[in-house]
């Protein structure tokens, strides 16, 4: 399943998630990689969500939360034919369904020379 969006800035809130260890720990052993202490945000069409929604149900993966910390579920991705990684889905989020977070090794924005307003397309796994 493919998904395009637009480059978009987030709350900077993924940062500090993402530097977690009850998060960085799983995603390392569930992805193989020690995900980049960052999300990279994508705005898509509402129109995308309900095949986002049916493909989530179906191939997600959960990463366990403890205390304040909720529990996140994830789905395989590839941005750009590029970068493989996955798509995270905060289950305490407070960002708008229509913005997707991206996960993977490496800054995406400085990797692929991105910037806001910018089309990619996500592979989904």
């Amino acid at each position: 399943m493919k998904i395009e969006g637009l480059v978009t800035s987030g709350s900077q809130k993924g940062t500090y998630f993402m530097s977690q260890d009850i998060y960085r720990y799983q995603f390392q052993e569930k992805l193989g990689f020690k995900p980049f202490k960052g999300t990279f945000n994508i705005l898509i069409e509402k129109e995308d969500l309900e095949d986002i929604h049916k493909f989530r149900k179906e191939n997600s993966n959960i990463i366990k939360g403890e205390g304040d910390f909720g529990d996140v579920e994830f789905i395989n991705a590839t941005l750009q034919n590029q970068l493989e990684g996955a798509l995270i889905f905060p289950l305490k989020s407070h960002h708008p369904e229509e913005f997707l977070e991206f996960i993977t090794s490496e800054n995406v924005r400085t990797t692929l020379k991105l910037r806001d307003g910018d089309s990619v397309t996500l592979s989904l796994k």
